[in-house]
């Protein structure tokens, strides 16, 4: 029996929701990248910049220029950490805190056609093969 191709599904998957959330998050310039930047601030206010590249599995470089966009953007902003010197917290402003409604709006439309069609027995087992995907992949990277 031939296996599924799941992985370029998955690639494919991937590009297809952050194509759809940049397109109609042009007008903030924030895009998926960095909603999931503002998420992540949203629950950790003053976050230490590499809890939140690990949290999204994200590189340091791309965190680095990620930030620096969001920062011009007026969405987050960057502070010494006061116990390191060498540690930078991450805040939302308000523009950001703005920013987050905004993208859960987008977020959760876009879960609404995605689940459509599907039970919640359906839309339980794609989450959970997802969350497998990722503990396999950060265990195994």
């Amino acid at each position: 029996m031939r296996l599924p191709r799941l992985i370029f599904l998955l690639f494919n998957a991937d590009r297809s929701v952050r194509r759809w959330i940049d397109a109609r998050s042009s007008d903030t310039g924030i895009g998926a990248s960095g909603a999931g930047v503002l998420f992540y601030l949203a629950g950790h206010e003053n976050a230490l910049i590499g809890d939140v590249t690990a949290a999204l599995g994200a590189s340091p470089s791309g965190m680095s220029g990620l930030v620096a966009r969001l920062e011009r953007s007026g969405c987050v902003s960057r502070s010494p950490d006061p116990g390191d010197a060498r540690a930078v917290r991450l805040a939302l402003t308000p523009h950001g805190q703005r920013a987050v409604g905004r993208a859960r709006e987008l977020v959760d439309d876009l879960n609404v056609q995605l689940t459509a069609g599907f039970d919640e027995a359906e839309v339980a087992v794609v989450q959970r093969w997802l969350e497998h995907v990722t503990r396999v992949s950060v265990q195994r990277g």
